[in-house]
């Protein structure tokens, strides 16, 4: 590549202007993207880095606004001193706004905004093209589908408008088919109750997130539920050592278990689900035990 001929140094630093790109000239501090985001009048919060994935380019890293592909400034080898739109497109292709910023990626860049106060209403209306945006009251954002609450400019709080967990919206973007299976059953039992219906589709996207090797795992097939997908929280039950308690159980299992004892003189329960029968201490509904049928 012709650059590593030229014998001028640059910046490292390029910003965008009109519709390239120039070199900043300007004090860059110590050099580091936390010195250079204040520098160009951001909090750390709010721009996001997009590192190069092969050590040849000539590009270093792009700061980028985050929800959007607005760029802040690029960080280069100093062997660069000429930076082209087409060397940019390079750098960032395959690059998507709606996959790079998924349902967790938001909840985590919201949920560290509120913790340091670091969105304020003018940001936040620039980045999500939101208008008519208050220092105070709460605001809808069709973007990332969540509602904004400003209190003096400053963004304090956020709700998702789905009642969705972000586990539960992030399996909903990547894994439609395993979404469905989850959601089908959840208001094939809970009919009437939408509230009840997404705390189950929540509890099993939240368990699917943290069972290794998901549907390739070694016991999926033996807490097969009735459509072909599985019951992923009492897999982690069962073989990873969650706990639960009989409310608990009944909450993701409503309908779908069998009480095969309730002496009122013990103080034990049995309960077959599946493929798998369960006894829970009456007193303090804690699950005590549970057998294997086949």
């Amino acid at each position: 590549m012709s650059y590593f001929f030229n014998k001028r140094r640059s910046s490292g630093i390029f910003v965008p202007s009109g519709n390239g790109f120039v070199e900043y000239t300007g004090d860059v501090g110590t050099g580091s993207i936390i010195s250079l985001n204040n520098i160009f009048g951001y909090n750390d919060d709010q721009l996001y880095s997009i590192f190069a994935s092969e050590n040849k380019s000539k590009i270093w890293a792009i700061e980028i606004e985050v929800f959007t592909r607005n760029i802040a400034f690029i960080m280069v080898d100093t062997k660069v001193t000429h930076l082209t739109q087409k060397d940019v497109n390079k750098y960032l292709r395959g690059f998507s706004v709606s996959k790079e910023f998924n349902a967790l990626k938001v909840h985590d860049i919201l949920s560290t905004a509120v913790e340091n106060e670091s969105f304020s209403n003018e940001f936040l209306s620039k980045v999500l093209s939101l208008n008519n945006i208050s220092r105070n009251g709460m605001f809808y954002s069709e973007k990332i589908k969540t509602y904004l609450y400003f209190t003096n400019g400053i963004l304090t709080n956020f709700q998702v408008d789905d009642g969705l967990m972000p586990y539960s919206r992030h399996l909903q973007e990547v894994n439609k088919t395993v979404f469905t299976w989850i959601s089908e059953l959840a208001y094939k039992y809970w009919p009437n109750d939408d509230f009840k219906a997404k705390r189950e589709i929540n509890i099993q996207c939240e368990a699917w997130s943290r069972i290794p090797n998901t549907f390739g795992n070694q016991f999926i097939n033996l807490h097969r539920t009735e459509n072909g997908g599985a019951n992923l929280h009492m897999l982690l039950v069962c073989h990873y050592g969650y706990r639960i308690n009989f409310t608990q159980f009944h909450e993701i299992n409503h309908n779908r278990f069998t009480i095969e004892k309730d002496d009122p003189d013990l103080n034990i329960m049995v309960i077959k689900l599946g493929n798998f029968r369960y006894y829970f201490e009456k007193e303090t509904e804690n699950l005590l035990y549970f057998d294997q049928l086949i």
